[in-house]
């Protein structure tokens, strides 16, 4: 009898340890919204690193050689009217009557054809298309950012800095341009039609680069 209850009394025991033991079911948890979590800002990175973004794209490739062939052209015409200047002031093809008519001569003779008396207005063409023929090059359209060492420094150079270069010197040129057409027309009283060929190369350039800047914009910018 002492046994039957000792047994029972174990059963008990065992039965009780077994209901308090935790279940091997899983409880369901509510899931975390991940919605709530802060997005990371290109700023806030860990690795200090900014994701890259799509660049608005420059000039399609034919406006690019466009630009370089209108270059080509204006610095093969500066440097004709620069050997002329020096060499007897005589131009292939321009008549030499005078009287409101074609002269080239009577033009780059003229005393409008020498800035401040000492500088003649061809060298500056030409330098002025030296320096364009690179910046209209599809090179030059397409730079990326890159570092240039020169002796001893380190320059970087930002396509931005490039495609303002590029527009600032047309402004400059355009403006020239507008003060010898006047100076041709009201001055001197004949024209020159290598000058009028420069200037209408640097009147074209001068609407491709700022056609270029409204619509593609400068560099370094993110759509």
């Amino acid at each position: 009898m002492a046994n039957s209850k000792a047994k029972a009394s174990r059963s008990a025991r065992t039965v009780a340890a077994v209901s308090a033991t935790p279940t091997s079911r899983r409880e369901s948890r509510p899931t975390k919204k991940v919605d709530d979590e802060p997005e990371l800002l290109d700023e806030e990175l860990d690795d200090g690193a900014v994701s890259e973004t799509p660049r608005r794209p420059g000039p399609p490739l034919w406006l690019q050689l466009l630009s370089t062939a209108l270059a080509v052209l204006g610095l093969v015409i500066s440097a004709y009217e620069t050997w002329a200047h020096y060499h007897g002031s005589r131009l292939a093809g321009c008549p030499t009557g005078g009287g409101g008519t074609f002269n080239c001569t009577a033009v780059i003779t003229s005393p409008q054809s020498m800035v401040f008396g000492v500088i003649p207005v061809a060298v500056l063409g030409l330098l002025f298309y030296v320096a364009a023929v690179p910046l209209f090059s599809p090179w030059a359209w397409r730079i990326q950012p890159h570092r240039v060492r020169l002796l001893r420094w380190t320059l970087r150079i930002e396509p931005r800095a490039v495609h303002l270069v590029r527009l600032a010197s047309v402004v400059v040129g355009m403006g020239f341009v507008l003060y010898l057409i006047y100076a041709e027309l009201y001055q001197i009283g004949d024209i020159c039609e290598y000058c009028t060929g420069v200037h209408i190369v640097t009147f074209l350039l001068f609407v491709i680069t700022v056609l270029s800047a409204a619509i593609w914009g400068l560099g370094n910018e993110r759509d």
